[in-house]
């Protein structure tokens, strides 16, 4: 039997700052700042994979 890795579709925080590999801190100021899109599930502030990767397409055609 195969077995399938499940990626989660979201991050916190925390992983998306381990993702992105940028400080939890700065995560939150580009949340605030609206750079990087989040959704609230509950409690929990939640960022989708693909904010990450639209931030960093983003800012690598500012710096071409």
């Amino acid at each position: 039997m195969e077995t399938q890795e499940i990626r989660p579709l979201v991050r916190s925080p925390e992983g998306t700052s381990k993702r992105l590999g940028i400080s939890v801190r700065a995560v939150y100021t580009l949340i605030a700042s609206g750079e990087l899109r989040s959704i609230k599930l509950g409690k929990r502030r939640l960022i989708p994979d693909e904010e990450c990767a639209a931030l960093v397409k983003r800012k690598m055609a500012l710096s071409a």
